[in-house]
C-alpha cells in the first residue's frame, strides 16, 4: 500500500490567498488569509512537516526501562 500525504497549495481567492490542505483522506480545508502568493507559499514552507507521513511525525516514545 502507497504512503499518501498531506498536500498543501497556495490558492486565490478573489483578493487574498489561501492554503489548500488536502487530507490523505481527501478532505479539503482552506486555511489562512494571506496578502500574496509568496506569503501563502513562506507558510507553506514553514509547516512542511504537515507533508510527512504521519509514522514520521509522531513524538519519539520513552525508551523502555
Amino acid at each position: 500500500m502507497a504512503t499518501q500525504y498531506t498536500v498543501l497549495l497556495p490558492v486565490r481567492e478573489g483578493d487574498i490567498w489561501r492554503v489548500r490542505i488536502v487530507w490523505p483522506s481527501g478532505a479539503v480545508r482552506h486555511f489562512g488569509k494571506f496578502a500574496s502568493k509568496k506569503d501563502a507559499v513562506d507558510w507553506i514552507a514553514g509547516h512542511s512537516r504537515l507533508t510527512m507521513p504521519a509514522e514520521e511525525t509522531s513524538p519519539p516514545t520513552a525508551p523502555s526501562e
